[in-house]
């Protein structure tokens, strides 16, 4: 698989790219917006606000003046400091009004945001019909690709997640006590948008109703689990492919599953990848790796950009720290990079 390195040799050590524009988190402790776009097409037609507490972010909307001609009304902001094509974005939703009927929620992919050009993508929850959505926005216009029963206790507070991989989407509700397995789940398929920005979104129940609702700990990268498997599914294609493996066989054979050779940091294709990761650090400018050695192997640092074509970071230090544990250090760089560790 890596003509670069034998196999038999190979000790490999793929990651999810580190560093990278596309991971983002915002706990909205720290009382400013800066990093959100305002998407309020509304804004100069009705009263509506955004609200920083120091622990959630919060829009609120009056009734649209003219339901007819611009819609029900709506409210959301967009991270504009990263484009996805495969995307994982989750945020806490915080207590709710249940009598306010409206769909809070997720949205990606996103294409010129405004007044009548939205387009991409949603993964939205409708408070009141307890149902949760996946659609296709064209020009505001939501068409329903998957939707699931999604009943909600008002007072408790729960995570959206929201999963696109080429044209497959699903979206998961969990209780925030049990980020392990959903309460509830929806799935669909499109095609039509193939990348853009995320971001958050709420809209009235009915044409002439007003919108308020809360969110916490935002989050979003590129590694979303469509198929729900354990496997990151950009990384488990590089492997495999395709999505069809599962994440609890084992491909090579060697008594670990796919999943967690993946987790590990280690080939799941070839018996002889062996490299154990024991931690990673980023810092503001520099990267270490740490992993377990073998005696009398040498190791080097390699870097890539595609996970196809690989070059040897000659900056990299590496560091002996006895017992079977070594590390290499360099300098963290700028945009996504991947990197191994191999036996050359």
């Amino acid at each position: 698989m890596q003509p670069s390195v034998p196999q038999s040799l190979a000790f490999s050590l793929f990651l999810l790219p580190i560093v990278s524009y596309g991971q983002i988190s915002d706990d909205f402790n720290e009382g400013d917006d800066e990093r959100w776009a305002p998407l309020n097409p509304l804004d100069i037609f009705a009263v509506t606000n955004y609200l920083l507490d120091g622990e959630s972010y919060y829009m609120s909307s009056g009734p649209s003046p003219d339901p007819d001609a611009l819609g029900q009304a709506r409210i959301g902001a967009m991270r504009r400091d990263a484009n996805y094509s495969a995307f994982r974005v989750a945020v806490d939703l915080a207590p709710f009004d249940p009598a306010i009927e409206q769909d809070v929620g997720l949205l990606a992919r996103i294409t010129t945001a405004g007044l009548g050009t939205t387009s991409g993508y949603a993964a939205t929850i409708d408070t009141d019909e307890s149902r949760i959505y996946i659609a296709r926005i064209d020009l505001e216009q939501p068409s329903i690709l998957g939707e699931a029963d999604s009943p909600l206790d008002p007072e408790k507070n729960y995570r959206l997640v929201f999963h696109g991989y080429e044209g497959r989407f699903l979206a998961e509700v969990f209780d925030v006590t049990n980020l392990t397995t959903p309460l509830f789940f929806a799935e669909g398929e499109d095609d039509t948008y193939p990348s853009g920005p995320a971001g958050l979104f709420g809209a009235a129940g009915q044409p002439d109703g007003n919108i308020a609702f809360g969110f916490d700990n935002y989050e979003s990268d590129d590694r979303p689990d469509v198929d729900q498997d354990g496997m990151p599914d950009p990384i488990e294609a590089t492997f495999f492919g395709n999505l069809d493996q599962t994440g609890d066989a084992d491909f090579d054979g060697d008594g670990r599953d796919n999943a967690q050779e993946i987790e590990d940091g280690t080939d799941p294709t070839a018996k002889d990848s062996s490299v154990k990761v024991i931690s990673i650090d980023v810092s503001v400018d520099r990267l270490s790796v740490e992993f377990k050695t073998l005696v009398g192997r040498n190791y080097r640092l390699e870097t890539s950009v595609d996970l196809m074509n690989w070059v040897v970071d000659t900056e990299a230090e590496f560091e002996d720290e006895e017992d079977g544990i070594a590390k290499f250090l360099t300098s963290r760089g700028d945009g996504r990079k991947f990197v191994r560790v191999v036996e050359p």
